[in-house]
């Protein structure tokens, strides 16, 4: 118990909370967030990600949007959303920096990040880049040319949870019950979360849990607005709608993370621990498609990171252990490979056959463990 726990306690008690909101006050609330107080990134917080694994994938993911900026003559614009401890943008300019001097110097890098908190760190993260680098909110991007991206960002967005009981749909709420935050089944808040599940065909099977994100719907109709000619890479751990609602998983992928060690005590450490979930990638882009945004390409991570030429980054390695952190990235299994996918949306622009990152591109897996020599 904390004191953000007893102040949630006596909302709940006034007026019962969706997990959407229980889930939103945990992680941004202007006080008491996980995301507005704490350095949840690497060795020190709760999780790793892809950018703590190796340098080598702020540096592939440069080079695929340096790539792509050259490929469609659009101009140098980078945009990052939810940029955490803004190491991936650092890597990506470093790279930048290092290997086109002159793209560099035309380059104008902006981030859009909620947290104050990580602001002030992002801009000492990024203090070599002064000049090339700015902070606006989403509400002030507009006319957006370039190569808009984001890392493990949507997984964050607040989620409602859903369950089948007697063959009737309903929702768990967060109630205050028996001196404790527990989950309570009631009628559906939003008619819009049955309208996403008869998007995707889903029937939810007696007794399972799914989770629905809301929030990421309207963030692409959003996002489409804003973008004028560019494309799109949103990465992020989750699986298309037929593998993730598959009625097999009982309990629906939201979890928790502290200090490394996953958990489901969702109403335990509220504000000191990470809460996420598995991203709906068929409803994703479902939605940025029904706003003008086009898909490419759903691609896992490790074709994506091959594609762009992370294969150079493992052959320059210098040490085993530089090579296995590399790795790690586009390992299937085991590594961020497994359920990692990159969603090329584009919009205002032609890709070619030649484009990299398309459903049609791509190596074969063989082809990728034999340069490896795996």
């Amino acid at each position: 118990m904390n004191e953000f726990t007893d102040k949630i306690i006596e909302m709940v008690k006034e007026n019962r909370m969706t997990f959407a909101e229980f889930m939103d006050k945990a992680l941004y609330d202007p006080e008491h967030g996980y995301y507005q107080k704490e350095n949840p990134f690497g060795i020190q917080g709760s999780f790793y990600t892809s950018v703590d694994a190796s340098s080598s994938f702020g540096r592939t993911i440069s080079d695929a949007m340096r790539d792509t900026v050259r490929r469609l003559s659009l101009p140098a614009n980078f945009c990052e959303m939810g940029a955490g401890s803004g190491m991936l943008a650092c890597d990506v300019l470093d790279r930048v920096k290092e290997k086109d001097p002159d793209f560099y110097e035309g380059l104008s890098y902006t981030i859009i990040e909620k947290s104050a908190y990580l602001i002030e760190r992002q801009k000492e993260v990024l203090k070599e880049h002064e000049g090339h680098v700015k902070w606006i909110a989403f509400e002030e991007l507009n006319g957006f040319e370039g190569v808009f991206f984001s890392n493990e960002l949507v997984d964050a967005f607040p989620v409602h949870r859903v369950i089948r009981i007697n063959d009737e749909l309903k929702e768990l709420f967060v109630i205050h019950h028996e001196g404790k935050l527990t989950f309570w089944p009631d009628d559906i808040s939003d008619p819009a979360i049955k309208d996403y599940l008869d998007a995707i065909g889903l029937r939810v099977a007696e007794g399972q849990i799914v989770e629905i994100n809301l929030n990421m719907l309207e963030w692409q109709k959003q996002l489409a607005s804003k973008i004028s000619r560019g494309v799109v890479f949103t990465v992020d751990y989750g699986y298309p709608a037929e593998q993730l609602f598959e009625s097999w998983r009982r309990d629906g992928t939201v979890t928790c993370y502290f200090k490394h060690t996953q958990n489901n005590d969702f109403f335990e450490r509220v504000g000191y621990q990470d809460i996420t979930a598995f991203v709906d990638f068929t409803s994703l882009e479902n939605a940025g498609k029904d706003n003008g945004l086009e898909p490419a390409a759903l691609l896992p991570q490790w074709l994506f990171l091959v594609q762009a030429g992370i294969l150079g980054e493992i052959e320059n390695a210098g040490t085993d252990l530089e090579k296995a952190s590399i790795k790690s990235l586009i390992m299937p299994e085991g590594g961020f490979g497994q359920n990692f996918f990159v969603l090329v949306q584009h919009k205002g622009v032609e890709l070619d056959d030649d484009f990299p990152f398309t459903q049609k591109a791509g190596k074969t897996f063989d082809e990728m463990l034999k340069r490896m020599g795996g």
